[in-house]
């Protein structure tokens, strides 16, 4: 399989940095919530944390907001990363998974362009960091700033952001450990979409 756009993988790469900041920062700006039955105070480096979590919140909003926008723009990419709206390109999803099994026997073929699996993952990826930058981005507006305070619909936002979060990280770890199985077989992914490659 030929490599990605050379706009994919700079995209790609701003996005897969910002997103493990974000997830780090997010551990880095956490404190109980009650400390003897009071509240407690951020320390400075988890208000540090907490606001740059916010601005790459932002920053990652646009990011993402470019990526869909190229994929809308691509009938080619529409078809490979939602392959929801047709029949026969969900049948092919349910025929790679019967190749699962294959995995933990060392079984797995090389990518390509028929790979409907692949695709659909990388589209729910991109799906699920669109739905965390909205949630985050609500809650940036929409929380008071001096006290955190914030109205029904905010405070939705705010628990499904936590629930899209935690998923987050089960998605990346998936992600980096099957990018790195295709490289060990191989299949070159790394080179296919580091925009550093000459490939």
């Amino acid at each position: 399989m030929k490599s990605y756009p050379a706009i994919n993988r700079l995209l790609h790469a701003l996005f897969a940095s910002m997103i493990v900041f974000q997830l780090f920062s997010e551990e880095m700006m956490k404190r109980p919530k009650l400390v003897d039955g009071v509240p407690r105070v951020r320390t400075d480096g988890q208000v540090f944390f907490f606001e740059m979590h916010e601005w790459f919140g932002i920053a990652l909003l646009l990011i993402v907001g470019l990526r869909v926008a190229l994929m809308l723009g691509s009938a080619d990419e529409m078809r490979r990363l939602m392959p929801f709206f047709s029949c026969q390109r969900m049948q092919g999803v349910f025929t790679d998974l019967k190749e699962i099994p294959g995995w933990f026997v060392g079984k797995l073929r090389a990518p390509g362009e028929e790979d409907h699996l692949s695709g659909f993952i990388h589209g729910l990826g991109l799906l699920l960091a669109l739905a965390l930058a909205i949630t985050g981005t609500t809650m940036f507006f929409g929380m008071d700033e001096v006290d955190g305070t914030m109205n029904a619909f905010v405070h939705t936002m705010k628990e499904l952001h936590e629930v899209l979060g935690e998923l987050l990280w089960y998605y990346v770890i998936a992600h980096v450990a099957m990018g790195l199985f295709h490289q060990v077989k191989g299949h070159r992914s790394l080179q296919r979409i580091s925009p550093f490659s000459k490939e």
